[in-house]
């Protein structure tokens, strides 16, 4: 796919994005290329005013929390492997994360009266994981690990609150990298929001809020989502984000909504992604869930059920069902790889899998 614009930053990445659950791209990384100069960026530039500008955070109680180093959940990840060299030009990497369905009730009910024809859709169209999995039950632990590497000692949807973990995420290494990325919630009031909840928002889905490295003073990218309309204007602008995160609310993201209202609302809000310059120009977007219904896992610790993983890019189209396993530290390593950044925790291990051939 030929580049709509270049941006100093990464060399030699494909571009890339991701979105837990449906509709993603994978990252693609060649080892031999060289990092250039990058930009200097700290969030997305919109115009003042809109709802894309980041503001003063609101502040509210925050529980903490002290980050802990879990059993390895994998084979031997000692030795962490330098990060390999991107490629020419910063990828444009997605990731969209749904909720609790699994893959049995999503993917693997596609045909005749699917309830997700336009997530279905997509995985035949491009690439979907037949064996892809959540790290453990319930939310948080998952989300956290996907950003870190590790669960960081947490267990349940309330270990830990806003900032409390001082261990380094994919958030930190982004604004360290100077990379520009942006997290969109649905439904946060405000931008990093530090609260455990509000209307159809919940901290427990939003993997970035509770490390430190992503408040304020430090950076601020974590912001309520804009909706379809925005999302494509913030995306096609100078200094469009080269990362994007996107959480759906409870109702859109298969947590308290059906299977096929979310699947309307990804319709609704990426099918405008996929013609947009930015993922025009190799990018990626990956679709996958936090957790399945089950303890199913793979990769020497993987134990949080079967979940979909469509990875969408023009590398991926026509590629259907494979069966690499994989998990959410497979996901970290997939996107740290595409930037050129170091593997952190269970990343550094490709047992747990790696879809950086499928990156656009």
């Amino acid at each position: 796919m030929s580049l709509a614009r270049l941006r100093p930053g990464v060399a030699g990445a494909a571009m890339v994005t991701v979105v837990l659950a449906a509709g993603a791209t994978l990252l693609l990384l060649h080892p031999t290329a060289k990092r250039a100069p990058q930009k200097a960026t700290s969030s997305p530039a919109v115009p003042s005013g809109s709802p894309l500008s980041p503001q003063t955070p609101e502040v509210s109680p925050t529980h903490t929390a002290t980050a802990t180093a879990e059993p390895s959940p994998t084979p031997s990840r000692s030795a962490t492997p330098p990060p390999t060299a991107p490629a020419s030009s910063p990828p444009h990497i997605m990731v969209i994360m749904e909720e609790n369905q699994g893959y049995s009730a999503t993917l693997g009910s596609c045909g005749s009266g699917s309830p997700d024809p336009y997530l279905c859709s997509l995985a035949g169209e491009y690439a979907s994981a037949t064996a892809w999995f959540g790290v453990t039950h319930p939310s948080l632990p998952n989300y956290v690990a996907i950003v870190s590497g590790s669960t960081q000692g947490c267990t349940s949807d309330s270990c830990v609150g806003a900032g409390g973990y001082a261990a380094t995420d994919l958030g930190g290494q982004l604004s360290s990298a100077r990379i520009p990325w942006t997290a969109y919630m649905e439904g946060m009031p405000s931008p990093c929001y530090t609260g455990d909840s509000s209307g159809e928002y919940v901290l427990k889905h939003n993997p970035f809020i509770v490390f430190k490295d992503n408040l304020p003073p430090s950076s601020c990218h974590d912001l309520p989502y804009p909706g379809a309309a925005n999302l494509l204007s913030a995306l096609d602008a100078s200094g469009a984000p080269d990362f994007v995160w996107i959480t759906p609310n409870l109702n859109d993201d298969m947590h308290d909504g059906t299977i096929q209202q979310a699947d309307q609302w990804l319709q609704a809000n990426l099918s405008g992604v996929l013609t947009s310059a930015w993922f025009r120009a190799n990018g990626t977007i990956l679709i996958t869930m936090d957790e399945g219904t089950g303890d199913s896992g793979c990769c020497g610790g993987a134990a949080g059920g079967q979940v979909p993983m469509v990875v969408i890019s023009s590398n991926a189209k026509g590629k259907g069902n494979f069966a690499t396993p994989g998990d959410h530290y497979g996901a970290l390593r997939t996107i740290e790889e595409a930037y050129g950044l170091p593997l952190l925790g269970a990343a550094a291990n490709s047992a747990n899998g790696d879809l950086r051939y499928l990156l656009g």
